[in-house]
């Protein structure tokens, strides 16, 4: 009758536990946001019900477990614990503290942060390392080593060291770096010291070498998981940003109905936006440099509404430069004059003829007759009198001529000055008969950036990457040249040969997405400067779309399930593909590269497991009086293989939890301060860390599987000792 209550309390904790657990999945799921992604406060909170969850359940299998579970944790545990009961208070409520005031203050590094961690492990030192005399030799050295170093760090920034000086900077440079390097190595040791001094504190030494391996495997698989979905997450974002969600276009024919298309795609619930696009490849040529790359037409009233293009861009107001800066269209037809009636042979009447003879003189002045055409003689000739010249002459000419100097009269400009030409803002000043040292000369500043012609301002323009303006050496409002391997058989040469499309533009801006291919191989134009470019009319390539949330393309494609909610809209004729169908191959070879890396550190936990067979195969030997005893007793075989799994499923789950609680620690660390990388080498200025749940999951899992696995062989040999065997010996 005793026994009942005491299996039911068991079993309400092992589910209260699992429904703790489940609840803090959940929770971290729902409300971890990207917001949340820089300090990790409230994802670090979100796994509390996690951890009291798994040790409530544990607690409860170990009741559940009987007289199995009590001979199994006290083998592990020290026959007699040297830690006392006061120090374990101490620790624990610094450890608690500790916790509380980083996510209170979301892991700040101040003075009372540092004074909190150098309470900490004063506590770990005196209470726990002392009773190990490896670990506190260890923990000496590591902290003697990470001290010394920030010395020495800190006495070469400043100069004070003779051997290492400034004028020699690549030395400095080295020297420095190696410091770093032997400061991380110290606190490494120092952390590792203090972490199995504890363990061993509270577990024997062939229980805590195990507990260890499985907590490094599993805390590096965390943080290996993490940092890959960080780079698979920000090649996702840069993928999405640079390209829509969905992309529609024609099976067959040219897509010239667009317009009406797109009313419909904007009227589905879930679109957000959709804009028009046309592509070809194209080389641009530029300081005799060409270049193979995809240019690509869009609507600059609709493309930032689907793509990150305009916010890429280095200048916001470039978007509104790939229009000319000015109208430099004319109207070069010639005037058509009446056709006679006394033709006999008339031309058709859509050929043009030559016209009336334009005057492009600015007067009006009537044709002249042979007999009216006496042309002056030249000035100084005998045959002739003296040539009147213009009035206005200036300076000495008029003297020289003869003529009285009269100011030149007004009237239409008829060949004006360039509108980029630099004149200067005082009148002309005259230093003839002057001495040069009275008069101060003034001095017209030519700017630094180059000025645009009018010809160059009636260009369209376009946008390119910032990998393309390294390798081309382009600059803002430059003239580049784009070609196409596309032509007009209409126009051909004095070949025969159709002349490929090309056409000027002008560089309108720069863009830059992170993403080395699209910075490279695309540049960006109007779409309709495309369309004329490449004589396509109003058709173009197709249109693309961006939903609220890129993750649910499956509503709006089609799929096996149905033709999605863009499929009905527009009915048969068009392929409609997501970002996902893209990139398939790219996004499957991170998969496989995930995959692979799980599987490679996965070894680390199973090298662990070997040394929990060999622990628990050890305890066999020494132990198989014991195991005779139990089955004389009653223990069956089944029991006693019992008593050896839950070893290794403590074992496992101390590591695995130890393991994935660093793990996550790092991950946080990673997060708040960061890793520096190389922006020129990676594209970006920090290790992109992101901690998927799926993936924690999985390494917790293979942590416990793996430590659980490793029973089954000693396991077999406990129950197949003999019970009159073992007492024998």
């Amino acid at each position: 009758m005793d026994k009942q209550p005491g299996h039911m309390r068991a079993w309400i904790e092992v589910v209260v536990g699992l429904l703790l657990a489940i609840a803090g999945v959940v929770i971290t799921l729902t409300t971890f946001t990207k917001d949340q992604e820089g300090s990790g406060g409230h994802y670090l909170i979100a796994f509390g019900p996690i951890v009291v969850g798994v040790a409530l359940a544990m607690h409860g299998i170990s009741e559940l477990s009987g007289y199995r579970s009590y001979v199994a944790l006290r083998y592990l545990l020290v026959p007699e614990p040297k830690v006392t009961r006061r120090v374990k208070i101490t620790l624990a409520i610094a450890l608690g503290v500790r916790i509380v005031w980083a996510l209170l203050n979301e892991g700040g590094l101040g003075a009372r942060a540092w004074g909190a961690t150098l309470v900490l492990v004063i506590i770990v030192v005196v209470g726990v390392l002392r009773y190990s005399r490896p670990a506190l030799w260890v923990f000496i050295i590591g902290v003697t080593l990470a001290v010394a170093s920030a010395v020495l760090t800190s006495l070469i920034s400043a100069d004070m060291l003779p051997f290492v000086r400034a004028d020699n900077p690549e030395v400095k440079i080295l020297v420095l770096q190696g410091l770093g390097i032997s400061m991380l190595v110290g606190g490494g040791l120092g952390g590792l010291s203090c972490f199995f001094g504890c363990l061993r504190a509270f577990f024997t030494f062939f229980t805590t070498v195990p507990i260890g391996g499985v907590w490094i495997g599993t805390a590096a698989l965390v943080i290996v998981l993490s940092v890959m979905s960080g780079f698979e997450t920000d090649l996702r974002e840069k993928i999405l940003g640079s390209n829509a969600h969905i992309q529609i276009t024609r099976e067959d024919g040219e897509f010239v109905e667009w317009r009406t298309i797109k009313d419909r795609i904007d009227r589905i619930p879930g679109v957000v936006a959709s804009t028009p696009y046309a592509v070809s490849e194209v080389v641009i040529a530029a300081h005799n440099n060409g270049m193979n790359v995809i240019i690509k037409g869009i609507d600059p009233e609709t493309v930032g509404k689907v793509t990150d293009l305009i916010s890429d861009l280095e200048d916001k107001e470039a978007i509104h430069r790939l229009e000319p800066l000015i109208d430099d269209s004319r109207d070069l037809s010639v005037p058509q004059k009446p056709r006679g009636t006394d033709v006999l042979d008339p031309p058709p009447d859509d050929m043009p003829n030559g016209g009336e003879p334009i005057d492009f003189s600015g007067e009006k002045t009537a044709p002249q007759t042979d007999d009216s055409a006496d042309v002056a003689p030249m000035p100084g000739s005998a045959s002739g009198p003296l040539l009147e010249p213009p009035v206005g002459y200036g300076g000495d000419a008029p003297a020289i001529l003869g003529v009285d100097d009269a100011p030149l009269a007004a009237g239409p400009v008829l060949d004006p000055a360039p509108s980029d030409m630099l004149t200067p803002a005082e009148p002309p000043i005259d230093f003839s008969g002057k001495d040069e040292d009275e008069t101060a000369i003034d001095v017209t500043d030519i700017p630094l950036e180059p000025s645009l012609s009018r010809r160059t301002q009636a260009l369209p323009g376009i946008l390119v990457g910032r990998e393309l303006v390294k390798q081309t050496h382009l600059y803002t409002g430059e003239e580049v040249r784009v070609v196409s391997p596309l032509s007009d058989p209409s126009n051909p040469d004095a070949t025969g040969t159709p002349i490929p499309f090309n056409r000027d533009y002008r560089v309108a801006g720069i863009f830059f997405t992170g993403m080395y291919e699209y910075d490279l191989k695309y540049v960006y134009v109007t779409l309709d400067s495309l369309q004329d470019f490449l004589d396509r009319g109003e058709s173009i390539d197709g249109i693309e779309v961006r939903i609220q949330d890129p993750d649910d393309t499956e509503r709006f494609v089609p799929t096996d399930a149905g033709p999605g909610l863009i499929g009905q809209a527009l009915g048969p004729g068009y392929r409609i593909v997501d970002w996902r169908e893209l990139n398939r191959s790219l996004f499957s070879a991170l998969k496989l590269e995930k995959i692979a890396m799980f599987l490679v550190l996965g070894i680390v936990i199973l090298v662990a497991s070997f040394s929990i067979v060999g622990n628990l195969i050890m305890v066999v030997v020494e132990k198989a009086r014991e195991i005779a005893l139990l089955k004389t007793l009653g223990a069956s075989n089944f029991g006693v293989m019992q008593l050896f799994a839950i070893q290794g499923l403590l074992i496992g789950m101390i590591g695995t939890v130890l393991g994935v609680v660093t793990g996550l620690l790092g991950c946080w660390a990673g997060k708040r301060f960061g890793l520096p990388l190389n922006p020129d080498v990676y594209y970006i200025d920090r290790l992109p860390i992101h901690v998927d749940p799926q993936s924690v999951a999985a390494a917790a899992a293979a942590g416990v599987v793996i430590s659980i696995a490793a029973t089954l062989y000693p396991a077999l040999l406990a129950a197949r000792v003999r019970p009159a065997a073992g007492m024998r010996h």
